[in-house]
């Protein structure tokens, strides 16, 4: 499996809430980082607990999966669920080791409206 597929698998399996599935996608010494809130894990257990206890009816859709030269994937996904009122961007760098994913580190962004201050200045899609 290349590291664009380990990505891709990743965030299917999260889509359908199986993310016990996914623990054979990640190296035993896994870092996973939220530069966002400034949380860590460094263990897969809470790290999929986290995301069991968010919920199972989130879709993570790709808008963006690529490999860097120096190895890496960098993916950008969207993130919502019928049961919750939010929904997200997030970036994420990924790194490998012997073909697993050893590092995670991901930047979440709320989706947001256009402020007040920038109406009739930029243009909302």
């Amino acid at each position: 499996m290349t590291h664009l597929d380990t990505v891709k698998t990743l965030w299917q399996q999260f889509s359908l809430g199986d993310y016990d599935s996914t623990k054979t996608l990640f190296s035993d010494d896994i870092k996973i980082v939220w530069p966002t809130s400034r949380e860590h894990y460094q263990q897969l257990d809470t790290f999929l607990e986290v995301n069991e206890l968010f919920g199972k009816d989130w879709t993570f859709e790709v808008l963006h999966l690529e490999e860097t030269t120096s190895d890496k994937v960098i993916s950008i996904i969207y993130t919502s669920s019928p049961s919750f009122k939010d929904s997200f961007y997030a970036t994420s760098v990924f790194t490998f080791s012997s073909g697993l994913i050893q590092h995670m580190e991901t930047f979440w962004a709320f989706q947001d409206r256009q402020p007040d201050w920038r109406k009739g200045i930029s243009e909302v899609y």
